[in-house]
């Protein structure tokens, strides 16, 4: 039959002269007969494919003549039944030949399968239908792992080895083998068991870095733009481009990305909804990568021996989107998320290194040895899949910005290195030769990273996915909070906060050990990543314009938590997390360019839950940052202060509710708001003396390098480069302190205005006015000039912002009758002349104040300069006071003696009380010590006010 042939490309006839091959009839029908027939099939294949030397390529050949059937089959649509059962036949042979092809390895000429995958991936589109019949044919004759052992191993193989890359840089190849995925998955059958083919998981010794090189969807799963191949190719060939022309590649490879993550989805979707084993197998893979991938978080981590950057973020956006339909704006199915989930005995996660939210190791052991859930009690799919995706959250995407963070200085440093050797070899011919060799390897080095960088900013601009992270971040945010709220009802019922009542003692603020043993349970036994990663991801991309923390409806959820945290002490103890929570919140409340509130302001202002408990959670977290725990934490509170005092600022100008309750603290409240006064004047004590000190450091240093450069004799002892280095160290304190200092200084400002009684306090009031009078001498007084320095604006030093602001506390606080006394009593600043000279400079210098503020801080100074003078008179009868009548401390006469409980020592309580507002120990053997354990010396009392009397007496 001429249609058997045609499709199988074969002749009886010697004369034909089509080209086809020529084969025996005898051979094949044993009599000798000159056509074929529908039972000579069979025998015709089989002849093909084992004895015709000539065809080279029998997968190939199968795979025509299935074409040349479906052809023949659509030409006789409507023609012969005959025909169509001839199709029908040669379709289920040749079909059927292909399957063993694919699963016989003897059947191909290399003895494995590598040709034929080649053949597929090469020319996809002539193989799909093909290949989907093979597929049909294996599920209906039950062969499908006979099938997929055959395949898919060969095909890791081949695009891990065979091919020298597997990227997006080729994109015929990449669509072919995710298409072939995809084929492969659509078809329930095979998806259900799929995870059981050898390589799916990898050897269990598999390490951290080869899960993407060989287990069967580690290739799929790197194709990013990540990837360093791909980033070189991209972004390499020109350093120099313009952010304009980046943006362009930014978008090309963000559309591509986009596209593939999609499919990548849809492939591991499709496994997931296979079985409930192959469910649970995708998450023990998933587990299994980022359990071996903890270093990714590490300081010192090598990235070249961990999981590459691309293989990570995209097993991320894939779990994500996995927790989409459970973390939508409805919530419906949040409950499905297990409170309890680390109770259970049969989980993914490895928390055995993992530090906990509030609690040690020890603790949390014993709370889930004595909690655990019965051996055959399983988490369900929502809830391995939301604590896998926070668990990628912090070690997959989460070590991706930290590799950006890290590279960042790298670049920089290559750069200068590069320009200082072409600057030797310039100069040094004998250095030349060796400097061009070095310098072409770093500049390979400069182009492989900066290509890097690039790729990391096109992928963390990308506004689609990373929309999808923050919106899973928001999804996150809610369901803290229901951990955290006692009858786990939120977001149905809000709570109310604190949680547990307020330690506003100042002696209270490092009691860690209440805290802990107060924390919520069992968010309190929670891996501390839970809270880590959403805020490490929303600090770092807020600085990009694309970030999906702009105008995001959702951002109130995860705000909604950071106030928690911030509010409730108790939930969290790391204070540099908070820190990093106060910084973002900062980030969120400055101006825009426009100067129109920030983009989190609308939320500060219009969600309830979050107006009612930010301001105390700021002012609080004010005070508690003094302890943070490391070597370092004198030098961190700064940092959070100041992001608190942004916050502070806008707040109090933009939304008239947080200026009420600031009032209203500062009225009802003194204990609490006393102390975190307190802080604010410690602060701006030590960033003015250190700002200004360093300030006159560097004009003293510049001084002496510009006589030394005019051959002038030094006057110091340092040589050119310790001085050098002293300058720029002094530069850099300079620059840090009196920013830190301008915004303290600006808080001092408003808040002195609407609630100047909580500044003079017994306790804060001579230590205010001391701060004043100090720095006020700093700025006007005869060694003013030595805080001149080139480009002050670098320094974020203004002095005459700086002088107006000082001046204003003074006119805001001259009513204050012990303030007036406070300043007067300033022997070592206090001085009416340094006032005159300060309204000579803001109002004759630089016309900067009005008439009316010159004459209300002059008649401050003549007031103060007149009780300066009561003063003077009336202590001239106390010249001679003895020695157990003065203050240890101040050494002033006493006037409430207290007796501290552990050092026995007699102290004024204004004194004791003012010491432990910044330090909660006894201040003479640094024993822990709190107010109410001190105790009156009514004796001691009794004879310091016989001893005024008599003074008074004798001077009447």
């Amino acid at each position: 039959m001429s249609s058997i042939e045609d499709i199988l490309q074969v002749t009886c006839n010697t004369q034909d002269t089509r080209g086809y091959s020529l084969i025996q009839t005898e051979d094949i029908n044993g009599d000798g007969r000159g056509s074929l027939r529908t039972e000579d099939v069979d025998a015709v294949l089989l002849y093909q494919l084992i004895e015709n030397e000539s065809l080279m390529e029998p997968f190939a050949y199968l795979n025509s003549c299935f074409q040349r059937c479906q052809q023949q089959k659509r030409l006789n649509k409507n023609g012969s039944p005959s025909l169509g059962t001839v199709f029908q036949e040669i379709d289920r042979l040749v079909v059927g030949y292909g399957l063993v092809m694919l699963q016989v390895e003897g059947f191909s000429p290399n003895g494995d399968f590598m040709s034929y995958i080649k053949q597929i991936i090469n020319d996809m589109d002539r193989y799909m239908d093909f290949l989907s019949q093979l597929i049909q044919r294996s599920i209906v004759e039950g062969t499908v792992m006979e099938l997929l052992e055959g395949f898919f191993p060969t095909l890791l193989r081949y695009v891990s080895q065979e091919l020298q890359y597997f990227d997006l840089n080729d994109s015929s190849i990449y669509n072919a083998v995710l298409t072939v995925f995809e084929m492969f998955v659509t078809f329930k059958p095979i998806s259900a068991v799929f995870t059981q083919v050898t390589g799916f998981f990898g050897d269990y010794d598999c390490k951290p870095n080869e899960f993407e090189k060989t287990t069967i969807l580690g290739p799929i799963l790197t194709l990013s733009p990540l990837n360093p191949n791909v980033a070189l190719k991209n972004y390499g060939e020109n350093l120099e481009r313009t952010q304009q022309q980046k943006n362009i590649i930014h978008e090309s490879l963000q559309t591509e990305h986009k596209v593939v993550v999609e499919r990548l989805f849809f492939i591991l979707d499709k496994i997931v909804r296979g079985s409930s084993t192959s469910r649970e197998d995708v998450m023990g893979y998933f587990s299994r990568i980022v359990n071996k991938n903890h270093l990714r978080r590490g300081e010192h981590a090598n990235q070249n021996k961990l999981a590459s950057n691309a293989f990570m973020t995209n097993i991320s956006l894939i779990l994500i989107k996995f927790s989409e339909p459970f973390l939508d704006i409805s919530f419906k199915r949040i409950d499905k998320i297990d409170v309890n989930y680390f109770n259970n005995l049969n989980l993914f996660i490895d928390l055995s290194s993992e530090t906990r939210v509030n609690s040690d190791f020890k603790e949390a052991d014993e709370f889930y040895d004595k909690n655990k859930k019965d051996e055959d009690c399983k988490p369900n799919f929502i809830s391995d899949c939301f604590f896998l995706t926070m668990t990628y959250l912090h070690y997959g995407v989460g070590g991706t910005l930290l590799y950006d963070e890290k590279i960042t200085p790298q670049i920089k440093r290559l750069k200068q290195e590069i320009d200082r050797i072409k600057s030797i070899s310039q100069s040094q011919d004998m250095f030349a030769t060796f400097a061009s060799v070095h310098l072409k390897q770093m500049e390979k080095s400069l182009k492989v990273t900066q290509s890097i960088k690039d790729s990391l900013q096109g992928f963390f601009s990308h506004r689609y996915l990373q929309l999808e992270i923050f919106d899973f971040i928001c999804g996150a945010s809610v369901f803290l909070m229901r951990a955290i709220d006692p009858e786990h009802l939120f977001p149905t019922r809000y709570f109310k906060l604190p949680l547990i009542p307020d330690q506003v003692g100042v002696e209270n603020v490092d009691n860690a050990d209440y805290l802990r043993a107060n924390a919520p349970i069992p968010f309190k036994y929670y891996p501390e990543f839970v809270i880590e990663g959403p805020i490490n991801y929303s600090l770092y991309i807020s600085q990009y314009n694309t970030s999906p923390i702009f105008m995001n409806p959702r951002l109130s959820s995860f705000v909604e938590l950071a106030t928690t945290i911030l509010r409730c002490p108790e939930l969290v103890s790391n204070p540099h997390l908070k820190g990093k929570l106060v910084q973002l919140l900062s980030v969120g409340a400055m101006p825009l360019t426009d100067d129109s509130p920030g983009f989190m302001m609308d939320v500060f202002e219009t969600d309830t839950f979050v107006s009612d408990y930010l301001l105390y959670a700021f002012l609080d977290f004010y005070v508690i940052v003094e302890k943070t725990g490391s070597s370092s934490q004198f030098y961190d509170k700064f940092n959070s202060r100041y992001s608190i005092s942004i916050i502070l600022e806008q707040l109090y100008y933009r939304v008239p509710k947080y200026k009420a309750q600031l009032i209203w603290q500062a009225n009802n409240n003194a204990d609490f708001f006393v102390r975190f006064v307190a802080r604010m004047l410690n602060d701006l004590t030590f960033l003015l003396d250190e700002g200004l000190g360093n300030l006159a450091e560097v004009h003293n240093i510049s001084i002496e390098l510009e006589n030394r450069a005019k051959g002038l004799p030094p006057t110091r002892e340092e040589d050119e480069r310790e001085l050098r280095s002293k300058y720029a160290s002094a530069e850099r304190q300079a620059k840090s302190s009196c920013g830190l200092a301008d915004k303290s200084i600006t808080l001092f400002e408003i808040y002195t205005k609407d609630i100047p009684n909580a500044f003079v306090t017994p306790e804060i009031v001579d230590r205010l006015a001391s701060m004043l009078d100090h720095n006020l001498g700093s700025l006007v007084g005869p060694k003013c000039g030595k805080l001149k320095v080139k480009d002050p604006q670098k320094f974020s030093f203004d002095p005459k912002r700086l002088l107006k602001s000082l001046t204003t506390v003074y006119i805001h606080l001259a009513d204050q009758h012990s303030f007036v006394s406070a300043v007067a009593k300033d022997g070592r600043s206090f001085s009416k002349e340094l006032f005159e000279r300060a309204v000579h400079i803001l109002a004759m210098k630089i016309g900067l104040v009005s008439d009316e503020f010159c004459h209300k801080l002059l008649e401050f100074a003549q007031r103060a300069e007149e009780q300066k003078a009561t003063e003077e008179a009336e202590d001239i009868g106390f010249d001679e006071v003895p020695d157990d009548f003065l203050d240890p401390l101040m050494f002033t006469l006493m006037n409430d003696p207290v007796i501290l409980p552990a050092s026995r020592v007699s102290i004024d309580r204004s004194t004791i009380k003012a010491h432990l507002l910044s330090d909660s120990t006894d201040p003479f053997n640094r024993m822990p010590l709190k107010l109410e354990q001190v105790t009156p010396n009514y004796e001691l009392k009794k004879q310091i006010e016989e001893f005024k009397r008599q003074r008074k007496g004798n001077n009447v």
